[in-house]
C-alpha cells in the first residue's frame, strides 16, 4: 500500500497542477512574510543600525532586495582602520572568506541581541559574495526575503513544465495536420 501511495505521490508531483499549487502556495507564503518583514527590513532604523555596525549603505533594488558593498578594513569615515580588520590572510593577501562571513554574522547577531527585531533573521536570507579585484576585500551583501526565492524556484519549474507541455502539444498538433 505504501508503495502505491509513493508512486501516486511521485506521479502527482510531476504534474502541472502540482507545480501550480506549489507556486500559489509560495506566493501566499511570500505575501504573508512580506507583510511581516517590511516594517523592519525597509525601515530607516534598520538601515541606520546596519550602517553603524557593518559600515554599509544599503540600497533597494527593483524587486525589494537590499544590497551594498562592504569592506571590513575601512572604518565609518572611509579610512583604513587596523582595529576593524578581520585578520586571516589567504594566498591572495586578502582576508579569508570564511572569516569575513564569521565577522558579518557576529555583527548581525550583536544587532539582533541589542535590538529586538522579532525574529527578523528567520525571514530573511543574507548572501555575501566577494566582488572587485582578487586582492581586494570588497564584498557584496544582499538581504532578501527567504520566501521570495521559493516563489522564483516554483515559478521557473511551472514555466519550464508549461513550455515542455506546449512543445509536446504543438508537435502532436503538427503531426495531426
Amino acid at each position: 500500500m505504501k508503495l502505491i501511495y509513493s508512486i501516486i505521490k511521485k506521479i502527482f508531483s510531476l504534474t502541472l497542477t502540482s507545480k501550480l499549487c506549489m507556486l500559489i502556495y509560495s506566493i501566499y507564503q511570500f505575501a504573508k512574510d512580506y507583510g511581516y518583514v517590511t516594517p523592519f527590513l525597509y525601515s530607516e532604523g534598520f538601515l541606520k543600525i546596519i550602517k553603524s555596525y557593518l559600515n554599509i549603505d544599503l540600497e533597494r533594488d527593483w524587486i525589494g532586495r537590499l544590497y551594498g558593498i562592504i569592506n571590513p578594513t575601512i572604518d565609518i569615515n572611509g579610512n583604513f582602520n587596523v582595529s576593524n580588520m578581520v585578520i586571516e590572510i589567504n594566498g591572495d593577501q586578502t582576508n579569508n572568506n570564511e572569516y569575513i562571513l564569521n565577522w558579518i554574522y557576529k555583527q548581525l547577531n550583536l544587532i539582533q541581541g541589542l535590538f529586538n527585531f522579532n525574529n527578523l533573521y528567520n525571514y530573511i536570507n543574507l548572501n555575501v559574495t566577494h566582488v572587485g579585484p582578487v586582492n581586494g576585500d570588497n564584498y557584496l551583501i544582499v538581504f532578501d526575503i527567504a520566501s521570495r526565492q521559493l516563489v522564483v524556484k516554483y515559478f521557473k519549474q511551472f514555466i519550464i513544465q508549461l513550455i515542455i507541455y506546449g512543445l509536446i502539444f504543438g508537435l502532436i498538433f503538427l503531426f495531426i495536420l
